[in-house]
């Protein structure tokens, strides 16, 4: 049995958490945010969310002078120092098309001590994460709102 589940380009709302909470997942990653959290839909706290807090390839790529010559490690320098630093990848890109681009980017992580770990090693003790609502907003780079955690927007 799956564990976990995650919304397809976070294209996600209030309804939707609501409706994957009868399939008793432990976490979900239907969102964009900075830290592991709760959310909450009229109150009820649901699933864990841990939120994708790094660009996508198809989010920067082409933009702002970044290209397959530097995304790496333009990438890389997102990445927070003791923070949640989560990134998604897609099989049709990372797996096939920018195979070798994913390769060293891996090969650069561990040359620098970045540990990569699975989400659910992420979670940590649902009972004491944070609560809050979710929100939907727009990403740079991305066609429409997703869904975010709120306090994420804040300046």
């Amino acid at each position: 049995e799956p564990d976990c589940s995650a919304a397809a380009g976070w294209v996600c709302n209030e309804r939707v958490l609501e409706a994957k909470e009868k399939f008793g997942f432990r976490y979900n990653s239907d969102c964009r945010g900075r830290d592991v959290f709760v959310p909450t839909v009229g109150g009820r706290a649901l699933a864990p969310q841990i939120p994708v807090t790094l660009p996508t390839y198809d989010e920067v790529i082409g933009r702002n002078g970044i290209g397959d010559a530097n995304y790496n490690e333009w990438l890389l320098e997102q990445v927070r120092p003791g923070g949640l630093n989560v990134l998604t990848v897609h099989a049709e890109v990372e797996g096939r098309v920018c195979a070798p681009l994913f390769d060293r980017f891996l090969a650069m992580c561990r040359e620098r001590g970045i540990e990569l770990r699975p989400l659910r090693a992420l979670l940590g003790d649902a009972g004491r994460l944070p609560r809050e609502p979710i929100a939907l907003a727009p990403v740079a780079g991305r066609e429409g709102d997703v869904c975010w955690q709120r306090s994420a927007l804040a300046p």
